[in-house]
């Protein structure tokens, strides 16, 4: 095997893409991956054998995913020995199993876990290869940590360098996947929708009654819609009756992209936003309301949103899946508001703009390409 410099290049490259620096790949974190469960089964039987059914399961479902995603022949595969302590026998299986490679690298890094003063060693080995036999690498990786030979647990990466897709089988508890974009996940989602890993149960939104001012079914002349909501973090329920649902929608899409702290007049569920202040270009608006409404945390971390209550509970979801409650509550909002009469447009500059700004940037958050 030949020692090419542009190896390296190439995978940084990728890891550029996910906005991450040369550091060990199983604390690699990024908004777009999707964290699937493998099996339901128990990997031993009564007499405390191993469970081969489960074994089998593990591996068949690792390998559909895989192919689903289409992975090229222009892989790199990254074996880290994350201690530096792995005997010879893993990378000879490694190399065993890769077919045509064409450039090698190996080199080592050093690394921490968050908060922790301890530095460790990792030993990299890096592969261009054209073909993987995935039947066999994905099995041993599934077995090593119930009894396999290998320790391969959370060291193999396999990169894809003309799409930047990252498949982790990290042993038989599951496999993450990353991809630069959300829609190249999305299918996959769909699919094996029952087996991703979710923290939805733990965030949810629930529209309990819509309605414009004093509660009628339709008014031209409301520009805010209200209703009662009930929204669960961490297992506490926040109930609010009357919140200003328009404006709370429409600060969720922000957090979809910026995080929230709690703000007196822009809480997340706001009893109004009776003050829409549009900026020059009427894109973007300000609502501002009074101190009364129910407001949380909203914290972005590579991937993760954590969600924090007044009370202190919190929650950790994958950010494919909060955005997905988001847009989810974001479509009723908007819903209402197609199947009622059209708005009476304010002859007031201030209120018009600031009414023409909020759609715009709905829209723009939605990701519609169209001005209201």
């Amino acid at each position: 095997m030949n020692i090419k410099a542009d190896l390296k290049q190439n995978f940084n490259e990728i890891l550029k893409q996910y906005k991450t620096k040369d550091t060990v790949l199983f604390q690699l974190k990024y908004k777009n991956m999707l964290h699937i469960n493998l099996s339901e089964k128990y990997p031993y039987l009564e007499d405390n054998s191993l469970n081969e059914d489960y074994v089998k399961e593990c591996t068949e479902k690792a390998m559909e995913v895989y192919k689903i995603m289409e992975f090229s022949n222009n892989l790199l595969i990254v074996y880290d020995d994350i201690y530096g302590n792995h005997g010879l026998k893993e990378r000879e299986f490694i190399e065993s199993i890769l077919e045509n490679t064409t450039q090698y690298d190996n080199y080592k890094l050093k690394w921490k876990y968050p908060d922790d003063e301890d530095t460790y060693i990792c030993n990299r080995y890096i592969y261009q290869v054209d073909e993987i036999d995935i039947k066999n690498l994905f099995r041993e990786i599934v077995l090593s940590d119930i009894g396999g030979k290998l320790d391969l647990v959370s060291s193999i990466f396999i990169m894809d360098i003309d799409n930047g897709y990252i498949f982790h089988l990290y042993d038989d508890r599951g496999l993450i996947l990353y991809a630069k974009k959300e829609e190249d996940l999305l299918s996959l989602w769909e699919k094996f929708y029952d087996d991703v890993f979710t923290g939805c149960e733990n965030f949810k939104i629930k529209v309990k009654d819509l309605y414009w001012i004093n509660k009628s079914k339709d008014d031209p002349n409301d520009l805010c819609l209200h209703g009662d909501i009930v929204v669960i973090i961490g297992g506490e329920e926040l109930s609010y009756i009357g919140a200003t649902v328009s404006a709370s929608a429409l600060r969720m899409l922000k957090t979809l992209t910026e995080d929230h702290l709690p703000t007196e007049g822009e809480q997340m569920l706001p009893c109004c936003g009776h003050t829409m202040i549009a900026n020059k270009t009427l894109d973007e608006v300000d609502i501002i309301g009074c101190n009364d409404g129910i407001d949380w945390t909203v914290l972005h971390d590579d991937g993760i949103i954590k969600l924090i209550t007044e009370s202190g509970n919190t929650a950790f979801l994958y950010y494919l899946q909060y955005k997905k409650e988001v847009m989810s509550f974001a479509n009723i909002v908007e819903n209402y508001y197609k199947e009622s009469t059209i708005k009476t447009i304010p002859e007031d500059e201030f209120e018009r703009n600031g009414y023409i700004a909020f759609w715009n940037e709905w829209n723009r958050r939605m990701g519609y390409n169209k001005i209201f």
